[in-house]
């Protein structure tokens, strides 16, 4: 579904705003400075000895973490700190670009390599920040500070969208993920920190589909059938 037809009536937003978030990169929804702000828990690193073999090796040299931080950081060309095991989270990026993965979050997830490479995806999106530090946003409302943090993970998931197609996965399991987490959630208490979900889910749609698109128009550019008759013709007049 092409961005400029998104239904106002499921997402409650602005074609031209779809518009920006999947073409825009992310920015740093997880600064600690906000974090503290928002009253929202830091992750805390965990002690190895605590952490189960299996879940460890996840980490090392060689593990699935450190395989997809070489592909994001290919497909970015931003390299990224240190993985940190973490209590506390599911995962998150601190300022100097350190990533922390949950590792309750891996011993329920660790054989879901979509889901992991969708949440890995999701924060290296943040560290793609525009976002000005060292900023004093305690000057700022409540309601200024949580429209900042839901566009910020907007931007997020909308470079985990186009991330997941270059890293060779669909969304679909980050999609479960985030109805599952909706079904969990106290309908009472409102969310601040992120859009609705069927909105969040149609930004990971949409730009994994844009970034299907633009990978198609370059493979039928670059290896179409005609290209070849095309450079004949431009050696021939050379």
């Amino acid at each position: 579904m092409p961005v400029d037809k998104i239904s106002s009536a499921t997402t409650g937003l602005p074609s031209a705003w779809m518009t920006r978030i999947i073409a825009a990169g992310g920015h740093i929804g997880n600064a600690t400075e906000i974090r503290k702000l928002l009253g929202e828990p830091i992750p805390q690193i965990a002690d190895p000895k605590t952490i189960p073999p299996h879940i460890l090796e996840m980490f090392e040299p060689g593990g699935i973490l450190e395989r997809m931080r070489k592909k994001l950081a290919l497909i970015s060309r931003k390299r990224g700190r240190k993985i940190i095991p973490a209590r506390n989270t599911i995962a998150s990026v601190d300022e100097e670009d350190n990533l922390y993965v949950g590792v309750d979050f891996l011993e329920k997830y660790g054989d879901n390599d979509a889901l992991i490479a969708a949440i890995l995806a999701h924060e290296w999106g943040h560290m793609m920040s525009d976002l000005p530090r060292g900023i004093d946003w305690s000057r700022l409302s409540w309601d200024e500070l949580h429209a900042i943090r839901r566009e910020e993970e907007a931007d997020a998931d909308g470079f985990a969208g186009r991330a997941l197609f270059l890293m060779g996965y669909k969304p679909d399991e980050m999609i479960k993920f985030l109805k599952e987490l909706d079904k969990k959630r106290n309908k009472k208490v409102p969310c601040h920190k992120y859009h609705n979900t069927p909105t969040r889910v149609e930004i990971l749609k949409q730009s994994y589909e844009a970034e299907q698109r633009a990978m198609e128009v370059a493979r039928r550019l670059f290896f179409g059938s005609n290209v070849g008759a095309k450079v004949g013709r431009v050696l021939s007049i050379g």
